[in-house]
């Protein structure tokens, strides 16, 4: 089994300075991390790195026997704008693939100059479990909000799941798991590319009828995708229902199941 967390740390239009936001993320952090106790955190969003390397803390302070390592990219010096991996490196070995996402991206490349040309927006880890040696892509995505509409953002998206599965044919997962903030309306995505095949599904799911979000008539933005060998124990993910001041996404946690002598297919329709 493994599970996830994931958590975007946008501040959206809060009054709190980002001190006291990230004390409170703090206390989030540690009350999931030991009641939940992820294998894996995917982040996303403008925070501060000194706050990120907090999380990494709490996370190894709050589940026992565990020692998390973070893998980012920074898609905005100024902001501090990322996508994240926390993962917790006594269950899983971290593989360097930099080449392998380097040659999928220049393959693609190839034929369309301007493919994903926004790659920092996605940051892509291969993890082997220790026991079992399981293969895990594990990919980070926050896509685009500002200055772009839903066709053009429908295209970023589609270019991240063909980037994945770029990746994924050079590295060869077992099992490929990501999480995201994609800033769009991801049902209505689904209808518009039913013909279309990925490398992995969108879990879609509806807030509780508690949820802030959900009070505010706010979309569903942030999903977990995985590939076919990955089984959810839930229907739904947890939804966490921060106060808005504090996190301006809620925080989804979940966990799959997946046969041990399984390979996985890379490819879902």
């Amino acid at each position: 089994m493994i599970s996830a967390l994931c958590i975007n740390l946008g501040k959206g239009k809060t009054e709190l300075h980002e001190p006291e936001r990230s004390s409170k993320i703090d206390d989030f952090v540690q009350n999931v991390a030991s009641e939940y106790k992820p294998d894996v955190v995917f982040s996303q969003d403008a925070y501060a790195t000194k706050h990120l390397e907090k999380i990494t803390t709490n996370l190894s302070n709050n589940i026992e026997g565990s020692r998390f390592v973070l893998k980012k990219n920074v898609i905005n010096e100024n902001t501090k704008d990322h996508v994240g991996i926390f993962l917790n490196e006594k269950i899983y070995q971290i593989i360097d693939i930099e080449n392998e996402c380097r040659k999928a991206l220049e393959n693609k490349r190839l034929a369309n100059a301007d493919f994903f040309n926004e790659d920092k927006r996605a940051v892509l880890v291969l993890a082997k479990t220790i026991i079992g040696g399981q293969k895990f892509l594990l990919s980070s995505f926050h896509a685009k909000k500002n200055k772009i509409n839903d066709p053009q953002r429908e295209k970023h998206i589609i270019e991240f799941f063909s980037y994945l599965e770029g990746v994924a044919e050079r590295v060869k997962p077992d099992h490929i798991l990501v999480g995201s903030d994609t800033n769009h309306r991801m049902k209505l995505f689904e209808r518009r590319t039913r013909t279309n095949k990925f490398c992995v599904k969108v879990l879609l799911y509806d807030y509780p009828e508690n949820c802030e979000r959900k009070i505010k008539e706010r979309n569903v933005y942030d999903f977990f995708m995985i590939s076919p060998g990955l089984i959810p124990t839930s229907s739904d993910p947890a939804v966490f229902n921060v106060d808005p001041a504090i996190l301006d996404h809620h925080p989804l946690f979940m966990r799959f199941e997946y046969p041990v002598s399984h390979t996985t297919s890379n490819t879902t329709s």
